[in-house]
Parts: structure tokens; sequence; C-alpha cells
């Protein structure tokens, strides 16, 4: 029976739990970052190849062969429990554990809290040189209801029980840093920078502080939560905060502002 790990992680708790067959570590890194340092007996892919883009909108979520083509590569198992890190404060590991919970249907995620820089500062072991994976059959199961898109936001501008989470920063949301061929944000959207989920050392602060952060945004569990940002990495991690407090109802929205601020025809808001 697969080993069930809390959805954050620290990393002495991965530590003791990883030489088990049912947990799976992958890292989100480039090879040549890989290879000079990881976790022991980490698996590992790139960023760009879980994502996928169509003109100006990226973030995109890759088809269904394609991403159980990506998944079996790198030598992940339906049957593990898959932790996931990075060395770019969590938001790259998170997309990639979104995309296992939202396209994939493989709920059974870890996130490294903290990820490599947390590793290294608990003092524990690193290893170098390439990943020994051996190519597995990954079997992939969208999950609709965890996935919104420009349709589903533009259908729920209006409606009472959704939130869209904006976690950009301000200056992204108010229309002062431009990424996009427009800028601002989803009208009605509540802006919640995704930076104040974490503590000073770049971890998930306490459940108490998380609770309190979202009642004083009126971020509710009663309501349906769509978060995004540029290209859905750092609303991934916030996707998997709300999940962690058991929210219920989340979706993520793939594509994000690259996908809504780059088009002529959606509503847009500027200022606070």
């Amino acid at each position: 029976m697969t080993r069930q790990l809390p959805l954050f992680i620290r990393p002495q708790a991965l530590s003791e739990a990883m030489g088990s067959h049912d947990v799976q570590i992958i890292a989100v890194d480039e090879p040549a970052d890989f290879v000079r340092a990881h976790v022991p007996g980490a698996l590992t892919l790139t960023m760009s190849s879980i994502m996928a883009s169509q003109g100006a909108t990226g973030g995109l979520l890759p088809d269904d062969n394609t991403l159980a083509r990506i998944l079996s590569d790198a030598g992940l198992r339906n049957d593990a429990q898959i932790v996931a890190y990075d060395r770019a404060g969590d938001g790259q590991a998170a997309r990639l554990l979104y995309t296992l919970d939202a396209a994939a249907g493989h709920d059974r995620i870890s996130l490294l809290d903290g990820g490599l820089a947390a590793w290294q500062a608990a003092g524990l072991p690193l290893e170098q040189g390439p990943p020994s994976a051996e190519p597995s059959d990954f079997r992939v199961t969208r999950q609709p209801d965890r996935i919104a898109d420009r349709e589903w936001i533009a259908s729920r501008l209006d409606d009472d029980k959704t939130t869209i989470l904006d976690v950009r920063s301000t200056a992204e949301f108010v229309g002062d840093d431009i990424r996009s061929a427009r800028g601002g944000h989803v009208p009605g959207a509540v802006n919640l920078d995704w930076q104040h989920f974490k503590d000073d050392n770049g971890q998930l602060r306490p459940r108490a502080e998380l609770e309190a952060l979202l009642a004083e945004h009126d971020i509710r569990a009663d309501r349906e939560i769509a978060a995004y940002c540029q290209t859905h990495v750092r609303s991934s991690y916030v996707y998997l905060v709300l999940k962690y407090l058991g929210f219920g109802r989340v979706r993520g929205y793939p594509g994000a502002w690259s996908d809504w601020g780059n088009r002529d025809d959606t509503a847009i808001e500027t200022g606070a």
C-alpha cells in the first residue's frame, strides 16, 4: 500500500521516509544543476517539459498523451507517493504537483517545504550525477473540476459563490507591472500575493496564520476558488495551500494572465 505523506513535508520527515519503495522524489530542475547537486535518489524533469504554450499564452497543460509520456520518461509511477522539490522557491515544484493532481488525477503528492535550500539548511546529504530513472507507464486521468479556463472564469465574474484569487504582486494586479499585452486583473478578483503564505525562511506559515490571512481577505471554503498568476506557477503553490487547509473546491487557471491579458476580448480592471 502506498505510503501517505503530508502535502507539505519538512526535510527531516522526508529523509526518514525516502527509503521506502512507495516514495518517489522528483526535482523540477535544469539538467546541469541537477547533476551538480540533488536530493539522493531523486528523479528529475524540467519546468519547460510540463508546460505548453499557444502563441503568447504560456503555462498551459500538455495534452494527455504528451503528459503521460513526460511522466513515464521521468520514471514516475502511479502507485507512488510523489514528492517534488525545486531550487527556485517552491513554485516550479508546486506546478508539477498541480499538474499531477489536476491533469493526471494523481493526488498522492507532497511538496518538500522550502525546497533544496531547506534540505541543505537541515544539514542533509546531497548527491551528484544524472538520475537513474527506469521508464514507467504512467497513466493520466484528467480532473476537469480542478481546472479553470478562460471561458470558466468569464462565466463566473458575477458569481458570489466563486472567488477569483489573483496571487501576483500588487504592482501586477493594479496594472503597473505589465507582463502581457495588457496589465490589470480579472474583474472582481481578490489580490493576495503568494509570498504572504510563506515565513521568513521561505517555508509554509503555521496553519492558524494561514487561516487568519485568508479570513482577512474573505477567502472562504464555502465558495469555489480559482487561483491564477501569470502562467500558473505561483498560483499552483496557493492551490496546494488551499488543499492543505481543507478547501474542497479549488481550481487552477493554466495560462492565467498570459491567457487573459493577451486578448482584446476579455474584461480587465486596473487599480486597487
